[in-house]
């Protein structure tokens, strides 16, 4: 059946199918199947239709109503935004290349892919068209059953900071352009005009990440990531240990960490560390005091952390070390050990993003090759008895609520690169679950707090929406906002407080009381 059929067969079937769903006969996924093939057999198609097909014959209102029926991959929408992962064209990094680090321009692609990562592949269709690539994301989004309207931009692909200033200046500028644009709007300007339609667009960047070298966070350079509405920054961390940096050629130091990771922290912003398991030149027991040392040293305590086992890759410089013999990966069972105390060991304040990469397994020469590590690590934790801690485990919408809910605000003091941090949460304590958190950030000598992220998790729902099963738009957010005033006047004695606020969420804190400041929405106490 060619596309012209297939479009005409949809015609006579929708009409027939939306019956079925309105007279109450489609109440789940296996009804929802029988009332396709039904429909089908009456009108003699002999494609079942896919439910992405489906809802792109729905009108906005319909998606809404119906998308839960159809939905593909749920748990994509459990953490409150549609993540939209875009890469930057291949630029290699100035320090050199890392001994374990795949791609670059020699390969013609970005710096630690090689090409055929699911990201990758969907960037080099688009030639690396920022524009093409979160337009194309959406698409499928759409597909899938999702309404996308908050989005988290994470841009990958290389050092962030070091690319040609004009070059990722008219990147970040087709990025919103993108979004205001999905639903047919024209929206013409420069970057400010861009971010300000965002504001109020139907699609809002909520969030916007990207990755760096700590040895490239100079006070310029997060500046200007600041004037992007970039509210994230990824720092490629991996090791403690100067002498296993220097070694790996990572062309950074531990010194640099700190140095970043206190700049960053004082300008508002959320910091996360990738952190590499069985680098060369490392063992198991630096890796366990690395893991240790994030967690506890004032020094370090990032937000959050990706945990990666090295992978033996062919081109690098770790694969020829490999092949004279110089290098060995740790066994599996050596890997999921060390994650799982990770994850036990993990602060209530700290979320493991992530645990392995998509590399696929055709490149690795040795290494762990399994698609399933945090499976495995789980099974692990349920043979040792124990619980993972960290807020990805405890996420409303990742576990299962076995008891009735409780809800209680609750707070983790720590002291972090010359600052106090207030991790403020909204429990359900009956199922050790959590619902909502934020951020707040007391500088050393400061006249001024940072509130440097606020969270609700559960379903996503659209702007305005509410719904009696999602704990999104419950007002946590705005209860948790008002703790941290609180906090700020009462016990610092500090009279402002800055938001490090996604562009798309800045109307949000308007109707709060906030003000733009500088890179920030603002509010005097």
């Amino acid at each position: 059946m060619d596309y012209y059929d297939k479009q005409e067969d949809l015609v006579n079937f929708m009409p027939l199918f939306k019956k079925a769903i309105e007279e109450g006969k489609v109440k789940n996924k296996k009804e929802l199947l029988i009332a396709k093939r039904i429909v089908c057999r009456q009108i003699g198609m002999h494609n079942i239709p896919k439910n992405g097909e489906i809802l792109n014959h729905f009108s906005q209102d319909e998606r809404e109503k119906y998308a839960s029926l159809m939905v593909s991959k749920p748990i994509r929408i459990l953490s409150g935004v549609n993540v939209v992962a875009i890469m930057t064209k291949p630029y290699d990094c100035p320090h050199g290349t890392c001994i374990f680090c795949p791609g670059g321009t020699k390969f013609n692609t970005p710096q630690s892919y090689t090409g055929f990562e699911p990201a990758a592949r969907r960037a080099l269709m688009n030639n690396y068209d920022p524009y093409k690539q979160v337009t194309a994301r959406l698409k499928h989004y759409l597909f899938m059953g999702y309404n996308p309207q908050k989005i988290e931009i994470i841009a990958i692909g290389g050092t962030f900071t070091t690319l040609p200033k004009e070059y990722v200046n008219e990147y970040v500028t087709a990025v919103y352009k993108a979004m205001n644009e999905f639903y047919g709007d024209k929206v013409e300007g420069n970057l400010e005009e861009q971010k300000k339609f965002n504001e109020t667009a139907k699609i809002r960047c909520v969030a916007f990440a990207a990755e760096t070298k700590p040895e490239r966070c100079a006070n310029e350079e997060i500046e200007r990531m600041l004037n992007f509405g970039i509210t994230r920054v990824e720092m490629g961390v991996q090791s403690i240990y100067d002498e296993v940096l220097l070694k790996n050629n990572r062309g950074h130091t531990i010194s640099d960490v700190i140095d970043a990771s206190r700049r960053l922290k004082n300008y508002g912003y959320k910091v996360d560390y990738h952190i590499m398991l069985n680098l060369a030149f490392s063992d198991k027991d630096k890796d366990r005091e690395t893991i240790n040392q994030i967690y506890n040293n004032d020094n370090f305590k990032p937000d959050a952390i990706k945990l990666y086992p090295t992978l033996v890759i062919r081109g690098t410089g770790l694969y020829e070390m490999w092949k004279r013999g110089n290098y060995k990966p740790y066994p599996i069972e050596d890997v999921v050990e060390l994650i799982a105390e990770a994850e036990v060991k993990a602060p209530k304040w700290l979320r493991i993003m992530r645990i392995e990469r998509d590399i696929p397994s055709t490149f690795i020469e040795n290494g762990i090759k399994t698609t399933n590590l945090r499976q495995l690590v789980d099974d692990k934790l349920k043979e040792l008895g124990k619980s993972p801690n960290d807020i990805r485990s405890r996420e409303i919408g990742h576990i299962r609520i076995s008891k009735p809910v409780k809800i209680k605000i609750n707070q983790e003091r720590y002291r972090s690169l010359e600052g106090d941090e207030i991790f403020l949460s909204v429990d359900d304590v009956n199922n050790n679950a959590i619902i909502a958190f934020l951020r707040l950030r007391i500088p050393d000598n400061s006249k001024e707090a940072f509130v440097r992220e606020l969270h609700v998790y559960g379903e996503h729902l659209n702007i305005n929406q509410n719904s009696n099963d999602s704990f999104q738009h419950k007002g946590f957010g705005k209860n948790l906002l008002s703790e941290a005033e609180k906090i700020t006047k009462e016990e610092y004695s500090i009279n402002k407080i800055n938001v490090i606020s996604g562009v798309g969420v800045r109307e949000y804190y308007k109707n709060l009381g906030y003000k733009r400041y500088k890179w920030y929405m603002s509010k005097e106490l």
